[in-house]
């Protein structure tokens, strides 16, 4: 390849339908942009290869639970929420209860909620065994902290094992910022970084 061509790179396309807090965004190939810009925000791009999945991001429904509930089980076991506490999320804190999907699967989740004093958490976000690895944690996490800006919440804070430096640096790269380490903050051995961002 020539110096002279412009590099490629796996880039989105994004329509928002606030009515519906519905997100869809598909997978195209395109030019990398020159500058710093969003990459959502990038027009102009080709047309998806049929064979690209489609991605949206959604408020979640109870037809949802049942297989994010299975993706908990398998990646946390014991430890899992039970599908009892999604639909208890589900009636509590509807609008920050998302999935994402790939061709219409459920591939993962997010969940955001209320602390106090204008402060919203990231209680979770999740991406099944199946569907890791293709970028959809940081779409999912994107969607999140709009969806979170929207609500007019003016902090975002998480709590991710310091020892999950995948996930440490998917949060940094979306504006997270540790303030602190936590002993047993999930019990017994079970310490956390403390995250947080200003929306």
């Amino acid at each position: 390849m020539s110096s002279d061509t412009p590099s490629r790179d796996r880039v989105y396309q994004v329509s928002s339908n606030r009515e519906s807090a519905s997100h869809k965004l598909r997978y195209v190939e395109g030019s990398a942009p020159d500058t710093d810009e969003c990459r959502l925000c990038v027009g102009s791009l080709p047309q998806a290869n049929k064979s690209d999945p489609l991605v949206t991001v959604q408020i979640a429904t109870s037809e949802d639970i049942a297989r994010i509930a299975f993706f908990e089980k398998q990646l946390y076991d014991k430890d899992a929420y039970s599908s009892l506490f999604f639909y208890q999320a589900l009636r509590q804190w509807p609008k920050g209860f998302l999935t994402i999907k790939s061709d219409e699967k459920v591939a993962g989740y997010s969940l955001v909620v209320p602390l106090d004093g204008g402060r919203a958490t990231l209680m979770s976000l999740l991406i099944g065994k199946s569907f890791q690895g293709q970028g959809l944690g940081q779409v999912l996490l994107e969607q999140a902290i709009e969806s979170a800006t929207a609500d007019q919440w003016h902090e975002l804070e998480l709590s991710v094992s310091p020892d999950n430096a995948p996930a440490i640096k998917l949060y940094k790269r979306a504006g997270f910022q540790s303030v602190n380490t936590v002993k047993d903050y999930l019990g017994p051995g079970e310490d956390r970084l403390i995250m947080r961002r200003t929306l």
